[in-house]
């Protein structure tokens, strides 16, 4: 197990770090957007809808920012975790196998625990 060293691994901290800032933003937007989209504090004096057509859409938008948030609240634990394996000084090392993850692999997803094998076999077993 030949782990990164601290040189290697600061461009990643600092991408795992500007892309945690981000999407602590967009959560909250989405948040406040759907607090405020469930509220109604649109045009009219009353919060519901007065078309069945403005209902759906309403709906629609709601559940759409509800998956935003979920899929974006499951990325930013993942950089979360990135960051302690980085403070740990494991990060770079598949969880599973414990063997070196590719720098090409990292650059596109920095926040990924698992070499390209390990995810594949996991997520064959998760289906």
């Amino acid at each position: 197990m030949a782990k990164l060293k601290k040189a290697e691994i600061k461009p990643y901290k600092e991408m795992l770090i500007h892309l945690r800032a981000r999407l602590r933003g967009d959560v909250s937007t989405l948040a406040n957007s759907a607090l405020s989209s469930s509220g109604g504090g649109g045009s009219g004096s009353s919060a519901v809808p007065s078309h069945m057509a403005d209902m759906g859409s309403d709906t629609f938008e709601q559940d759409n920012t509800i998956l935003l948030m979920n899929s974006e609240g499951e990325t930013l634990t993942m950089v979360e975790s990135a960051l302690e394996r980085v403070e740990e000084g494991s990060y770079g090392i598949c969880l599973e196998c414990q063997s070196k993850i590719p720098k090409t692999r990292l650059k596109a997803l920095p926040y990924t625990p698992h070499c390209v094998k390990c995810a594949s076999e996991l997520e064959e077993n998760n289906y």
